[in-house]
């Protein structure tokens, strides 16, 4: 796994570590992160149709959790926004596409806002995260918040209803 670049201080994004043979194919997806940090949870979600959209999702600052996502089949976009309210970048968001072909992952550190949308169908990503997800209170923003002016590729066709429901800012 190999450091691409920083989205803002502490986002930072990978080159999964990749291989093909005869057999098939095997990808890395955790080993250069678990020196940062240590994985307590990895959840696969599964998104059947294209526009299937999480977010925005982020913790209590008492209950911070870093979190290392990645697409294993599919692609879709990955959403980081900044809630740190000392921050020069509050509510500045930044986009980047995960796929199975392009191998990339990132790493979201506590005090940013996470959301996702599936581009295609069948979209597969991993989410691994430093504290159990029972552990604190995860808490929502709604997506259609112009304070963020979130841009998506895609119409959103699946979204769970606390999802559509979030408060705004």
């Amino acid at each position: 796994m190999d450091f691409v670049r920083e989205i803002f201080p502490g986002v930072k994004v990978y080159q999964l570590s990749s291989r093909v043979d005869n057999r098939g194919s095997m990808t890395r997806i955790t080993d250069a992160v678990t020196d940062e940090f240590g994985i307590k949870e990895t959840r696969i979600y599964s998104m059947p149709k294209k526009g299937t959209f999480f977010g925005i999702h982020y913790r209590e600052e008492s209950s911070p959790m870093m979190k290392f996502v990645s697409v294993i089949r599919g692609r879709g976009m990955d959403y980081v926004i900044d809630l740190r309210k000392d921050s020069k970048t509050y509510l500045s968001w930044e986009s980047l596409e995960l796929s199975k072909e392009n191998h990339l992952a990132v790493l979201i550190p506590a005090g940013f806002g996470h959301a996702f949308i599936s581009l295609t169908d069948d979209t597969v990503h991993t989410y691994s995260i430093d504290r159990s997800g029972k552990d604190g209170r995860s808490l929502h923003l709604n997506y259609k918040d112009e304070k963020i002016g979130l841009t998506l590729p895609v119409e959103v066709s699946e979204i769970a209803d606390y999802d559509r429901e979030a408060p705004f800012l």
